[in-house]
């Protein structure tokens, strides 16, 4: 048996979990913040999450638990986490996938855990950023509805701006991929360019 066999032996069996201190949860927060654009809610929902996978004891638990809101502020103030800026990359994400302006806010929303009206107040330089080409003072009116979906056809090279056959089932695909995405079937019908007896 070689001697690398040997190590390998002695490593064998389960890791011993770190313990979770002050310190190593301020760590892992501020490793979590350089690596995504977070909001007050999400880091404190992400470090509650690893309370609850790490420290078994519930005493413990607890104690680290109350360190959460002190160092979230801290994180905030020291401008690692700021709400408006996740509640805009999360909605800049939605709005570039193709999604109408209302279901982009849900889901922007939901995933940065930032309240929907804050997010909406995001929503005009939002659509500067991911969508440029579509110029609109009222994003939510029917034509810029319209507007958006057929760049989400364009994007996705669905619908109009499919490069292979268009036959019943791939325009059944798209109009239901597009409904997925939160457009009404009048917008749905114009961006794809359907019959209005359809």
């Amino acid at each position: 048996m070689t001697e690398g066999f040997d190590n390998n032996a002695k490593r064998k069996g389960p890791k011993k979990p770190r313990k979770m201190t002050a310190k190593r949860l301020q760590n892992i927060a501020l490793y979590y913040c350089q690596r995504y654009v977070v909001s007050e809610n999400k880091l404190s929902d992400y470090l509650t999450q690893r309370i609850y996978r790490e420290v078994k004891d519930g005493e413990e638990r607890q104690e680290m638990f109350d360190l959460i809101p002190p160092l979230v502020e801290k994180m905030a103030d020291s401008g690692y986490v700021n709400d408006k800026e996740a509640a805009s990359a999360k909605l800049r994400s939605a709005l570039r996938s193709g999604y109408s302006v209302n279901r982009a806010i849900y889901l922007a929303s939901r995933s940065s855990m930032v309240d929907g009206e804050k997010v909406g107040q995001q929503l005009e330089s939002a659509l500067e950023d991911a969508l440029p080409d579509i110029a609109t003072d009222d994003p939510e009116a029917p034509e810029s509805a319209t507007a958006m979906a057929l760049s989400a056809l364009q994007r996705a090279k669905r619908g109009p701006f499919r490069t292979g056959r268009m036959d019943e089932t791939t325009e059944r695909r798209d109009i239901s991929w597009l409904q997925r995405r939160g457009y009404s079937f009048d917008e749905i019908k114009k961006a794809m360019g359907l019959d209005q007896s359809y």
